[in-house]
């Protein structure tokens, strides 16, 4: 099958390169097969580490728009789907963490990306009084036309 090629940052001018180069087209220094191996497969989980966290922000961002729209009465199928994203958005958090948190690197990618999914925790922490707020409303609201 297709082999693929990998980038990843030259060891010495830090420009991104290829795992196949022999020497760095910008700096000209000497790329060591294994080291490169290895550095681009790091490269590749920091690439992946911050696509998936910048999801995470997004949907964090996503339940509290959701459960905002879900205190409008007569929606009740947001109601649902704020419980969705909140169990769902828990789950990927923690995936996140068990797949990237072991990551070695100086990468300011993987600095971002750790920033994202801690703001996903922080947000996802904080909707729970959100959830508690809504259900409060609710009460509120029933015994108000009872």
């Amino acid at each position: 099958m297709f082999e693929q090629t990998l980038r990843f940052p030259c060891p010495s001018c830090k420009e991104i390169i290829s795992d196949s180069a022999e020497q760095c087209k910008y700096c000209g220094a000497p790329i060591d097969k294994g080291v490169a191996q290895a550095a681009a497969e790091v490269q590749s989980k920091v690439n992946q580490a911050y696509s998936d966290a910048s999801y995470l922000k997004t949907a964090a961002f996503t339940l509290w728009g959701v459960l905002a729209a879900s205190i409008i009465p007569f929606i009740a199928f947001i109601s649902y789907a704020s419980i969705f994203i909140f169990f769902t958005l828990i789950f990927l958090i923690i995936r996140w963490q068990l797949r990237f948190s072991n990551i070695n690197t100086a990468d300011p990618d993987y600095q971002k990306a750790k920033r994202s999914k801690n703001i996903a925790l922080l947000l996802w922490a904080a909707s729970i009084p959100g959830f508690i707020f809504r259900e409060i409303f609710f009460l509120i609201l029933r015994n108000s036309f009872n």
